[in-house]
């Protein structure tokens, strides 16, 4: 069980985050994953100027909170809990609070068209991940004709993040043992929902500070 962390121990990374590897294409092989390479996966995800201040700064705290993981293995939930409450945060300014429930407010913001699955750099690595797909199945064939279609498997991907994101939320909300590695995803797909949430090309919102 985890525990409070003694004193002398507080900058000691958690041993589980050392238990990953890094593939290091220069030497062809894997190299043990280190602190540098968790900054950097965290350092890219970010909100930009045109986002109000006050959810900048909201975002900030769920990135320290998964950066400060290295260190403290379950913080990486409460990070992605953070990040679900950023984007409802974001949410609810968009709207002018006149909407109740993040599963609503995603809901919202896709029938507006606020969002688009193109912004999503989830959904391009899928649709990169089917369309190498395809190509195998046709080299395997090696007739056209019996290409593998995965195109056609329908797919919502707006939809599977109006259903997976509240119900993230809500699992940590309500309590759950739940740990597991990364965090990454869940981050860059909140930052990435907020984004387009602000248009950047209009600059700054009205009342909003940039730093």
């Amino acid at each position: 069980m985890d525990t409070l962390r003694a004193l002398s121990e507080v900058t000691v990374p958690d041993p589980r985050s050392e238990g990953f590897a890094v593939l290091e294409p220069e030497v062809d092989g894997y190299r043990p994953k280190t602190i540098e390479d968790h900054y950097a996966s965290i350092s890219r995800v970010t909100l930009h100027a045109a986002v109000p201040e006050e959810v900048r700064q909201h975002f900030e705290t769920t990135r320290n909170l998964l950066l400060y993981s290295w260190f403290v293995y379950r913080f990486i939930p409460v990070a992605e809990f953070h990040a679900a409450c950023t984007l409802e945060y974001a949410l609810k300014i968009k709207t002018d609070g006149g909407i109740k429930g993040l599963y609503r407010l995603i809901e919202h913001a896709i029938e507006m068209g606020w969002v688009s699955e193109r912004g999503f750099s989830g959904w391009h690595h899928r649709e990169r991940t089917r369309a190498t797909l395809e190509d195998l199945s046709e080299m395997m064939s090696g007739v056209g004709e019996q290409r593998v279609r995965f195109h056609d498997e329908p797919y919502d991907f707006l939809k599977k993040l109006q259903e997976s994101i509240p119900e993230m939320r809500n699992e940590y909300a309500h309590g759950s043992s739940m740990a597991h590695s990364g965090g990454y995803a869940k981050l860059e797909v909140c930052a990435e929902f907020v984004n387009q949430l602000f248009d950047e090309a209009e600059g700054p919102p009205r009342g909003s500070e940039v730093t």
